[in-house]
């Protein structure tokens, strides 16, 4: 019955993925939350994804935000990660987003089950592995969120750490393809941090599986984990390079400061959620996490929607691993993983991340230390594997056995006196939370500590359980009876009972079954706005085709960054000189003849219509961008005098029309006619990419009033082209096409040198 184990483990796999996301495939209802990046970004840069493709086009720009910014550079559509591009393409974006946390949970099972077989742990402690890794809460937590690239990257991680140790035991270069396939695919998730602490993974991992001569040895290994990560990297370029390119403008492009480099840190105490998910009041931003508006989580992370629960059972199987298992480099090189990883995510709250900031320059770029939390817990998975074995397959003597089972039953018997005692525990907790808030009296908040107390005794009830039941199979097993089927059968049934159930609490699901029923069309806005923007607007107006001053976007460039700044300001001046042409809020919305009352009150000279987003100056001076962003603040009106940087001409008293003509994402035509040489002024965000031609002849764009782009045009009626540039896009396609030429090479190679060796 159980000879197949790859059957047992996809019927496994399988099973486990149905019954954790059964909503998913028992209804059309899309994943969301009112905190959910799906709904706020992912649903509607997905619609906007998808409409680009059907005509058959990348979506390069984004002109609906913040008055234009860089879409796919931004890693904002990774159309190329071919579980998420194709099904857009062949089924729509409610399919794509709807099964890729299914798919990827089936996946890493079982690419964890690969590592665990190369490293020598038995069919029952593989599977046991495999099953740990893909039920983890922290991957599948994340669905909530909405955070699609982490489960893809921590998916392929266990693929390349198994194309290291292959690579390590043989030297095939078919290893070397894999694990490229592995950090390349990675890659086209787009999610940068995910990969450099995969990259620190395989790292350890191939230090740790050196032979002898030591030497030796670690230099092939180092050269094969060198080839896996340039490979790797050649085969995502087409979304890394681009998206490298476009950091250099944004914030990001520089160092950030240790405070913010530190933001978002995982208080060390909060580790203990591994097996006590509910010690510190579980997660933000669910109904069943808020009482009267006050959350239930109490802990010092500031946002939590995901969790790093793994199960009780997986946990302790996790910590045997790491102590008995029987890879002495695996079990080395997992403990050094969990521990870095735990480090790392505690970030500002130890004096190692201030060292990683000073010493290794990549933690000066990054931010949000917590997600290195998956690191560890991926490494008590995989350990889990090696732990099943050293209890139930003959790791251990009968006296390192019977030890186990008196630490696992005092540990269950531990955990019944404190779930005896968890109304004192969590009042104390609570008094050293409100002490730190500055509450001196906590009697209205009894629901909350109520619900607390409730949440805490759960977790010590689960660990006394469990813990128990594993010293129960221990007794059983030194006595001789039950086979090692039945054991791990057993662990996986309760480790199931322990995390399906949680992981589907971190499901939110919408009514809607379509993207377009979400956002519904506004033909009254759109016929508001005609060529300007709404402020403030939004993502939820990108599906509609109409332009905002704001949105919701983590990546932006520093310009945008900074005019945004300005424009939480609200100064009248700062709004009007972003196009801006109504006005939308949950109330309603309003043209700007209807607004314009209220924003011109008190400002004399205020202009009757709205800034159009083309419009000829009537003077252009020399200005830095500083000089661009005053003048904005300042309310000095653009069609009467633009600061242009580095411009080459100068003037006073030009006049002219603009006309838009053609109105593309990736194309604006306009014609001018002026009273002579002036400069045309697009009110859209300005944008290295972005080329120009005059008449059909390539020309110079400027940067004009900070954020601006500018062109300098001839007297009289003229043409002008604004393009934005793929030239980014097309050098990182081609050096992905030469890698997966590579790539083939390399598994060529090693087909042809395995034939040889066995003619």
């Amino acid at each position: 019955m159980f000879k197949g184990e790859k059957t047992v483990l996809g019927i496994a796999l399988i099973l486990l993925a149905v019954l954790t996301y059964w909503t998913i495939f028992s209804s059309s209802r899309l994943p969301g939350g009112d905190m959910s990046d799906t709904v706020s970004q992912g649903y509607p840069f997905f619609s906007y994804t998808e409409s680009r493709l059907s005509q058959g086009e990348l979506p390069l720009w984004n002109p609906y935000i913040f008055c234009g910014v860089p879409f796919y550079e931004s890693f904002s559509s990774p159309v190329f990660y071919p579980l998420r591009g194709l099904p857009m393409v062949l089924f729509g974006s409610e399919v794509a987003i709807r099964f890729l946390f299914p798919v990827h949970l089936i996946l890493a099972g079982f690419f964890a089950w690969l590592f665990l077989k190369s490293i020598s742990v038995s069919r029952w402690g593989s599977l046991v592995g495999a099953f740990a890794y893909a039920s983890g809460a922290w991957a599948n937590t994340l669905f909530y969120a909405g955070h699609g690239s982490k489960i893809i990257c921590w998916a392929w991680l266990p693929l390349l750490l198994w194309a290291v140790v292959r690579w390590a035991k043989s030297s095939d270069s078919r290893y070397i393809a894999i694990g490229a396939i592995a950090i390349g695919m990675q890659g086209l998730a787009s999610h940068p941090q995910m990969i450099l602490y995969s990259a620190g993974c395989a790292l350890v991992l191939t230090l740790f599986m050196a032979k002898k001569p030591a030497v030796k040895s670690v230099c092939v290994n180092l050269g094969g984990l060198t080839a896996i990560l340039l490979l790797g990297g050649a085969l995502a370029a087409v979304q890394l390079y681009p998206g490298y390119k476009f950091s250099e403008h944004t914030s990001r492009g520089e160092d950030l400061s240790l405070e913010a480099a530190s933001s978002y840190s995982l208080a060390p105490e909060e580790t203990l959620t591994m097996f006590l998910p509910g010690m510190f009041g579980l997660r933000h931003g669910f109904s069943d996490s808020m009482v009267n508006g006050v959350p239930v989580y109490f802990g010092r992370l500031g946002l939590r929607l995901s969790s790093e629960f793994m199960g009780v059972a997986f946990f302790a199987l996790g910590l045997m691993g790491l102590i008995f298992g029987k890879s002495k480099r695996a079990r080395i090189a997992l403990l050094t993983l969990a521990v870095t990883g735990a480090v790392v995510s505690w970030g500002g709250y130890t004096p190692v991340f201030a060292l990683l900031y000073k010493v290794i320059p990549v933690f000066r770029k990054l931010r949000a230390p917590h997600m290195a939390a998956f690191v560890t817990t991926s490494s008590l998975a995989l350990a889990s594997g090696m732990g099943f074995d050293a209890l139930f397959t003959g790791g251990l003597n009968t006296e390192k056995l019977k030890k186990v089972m008196i630490v696992l039953a005092g540990t269950s018997g531990l955990f019944l006196v404190l779930m005896l005692a968890a109304d004192p525990i969590s009042k104390a907790l609570q008094a050293s939370w409100w002490a730190k808030n500055g509450i001196a009296d906590s009697s209205p908040f009894g629901v909350i500590i109520a619900k607390r107390i409730s949440l805490l005794s759960k977790d010590f009830l689960r660990v006394f359980t469990v813990t128990g039941l594993l010293a129960a199979m221990m007794f059983v097993l030194r006595k001789g009876r039950g086979s090692v089927w039945l054991f791990a059968v057993s662990i996986l049934a309760v480790s199931s009972v322990e995390l399906i159930p949680f992981n589907r609490n971190f499901q939110v699901y919408l009514p809607a079954t379509t993207i377009e029923s979400m956002f519904p069309d506004a033909p009254l806005l759109r016929e508001m706005v005609g060529e300007g923007r709404v402020f403030p607007g939004g993502n939820e107006l990108v599906p509609l085709g109409i332009r905002s001053v704001y949105g919701y976007h983590a990546a932006k460039p520093a310009a945008t960054d900074r005019l945004m700044a300005l424009v939480r300001s609200s100064s009248p001046w700062v709004l009007r000189q972003t196009a801006m042409a109504a006005f939308a809020s949950t109330e309603g919305a309003a043209s700007w003849e209807q607004f314009r009352p209220m924003l011109a009150e008190g400002i004399p000279g205020y202009p009757a219509d709205p800034m159009p987003r083309a419009f000829i100056p009537r003077s252009v001076v020399a200005g830095s961008v500083d000089d661009g962003f005053d003048a904005i603040e300042n309310g000095i009106n653009p069609q009467i005098r633009s600061y242009v940087l580095e411009t080459p001409l100068t003037y006073d008293g030009v006049v002219g029309i603009a006309e838009i003509l053609v109105d593309l994402p990736e194309l604006v035509t306009v014609r001018t006619e002026t009273s002579g040489s002036g400069f045309l002024i697009l009110a859209d965000s300005w944008f290295p990419n972005w080329e120009v031609k005059v008449d059909g002849n390539a020309t110079a764009i400027y940067r004009a009033n900070g954020w601006m782009r500018g062109v300098q045009v001839p007297g009289g009626e003229h043409m002008v082209e604004f393009s934005y540039s793929n030239q980014n896009v097309v050098l990182g396609g081609i050096i992905s096409g030469a890698a997966v030429l590579l790539i083939l090479l390399f598994l060529l190679f090693s087909i042809i040198k395995k034939k040889r060796l066995n003619a």
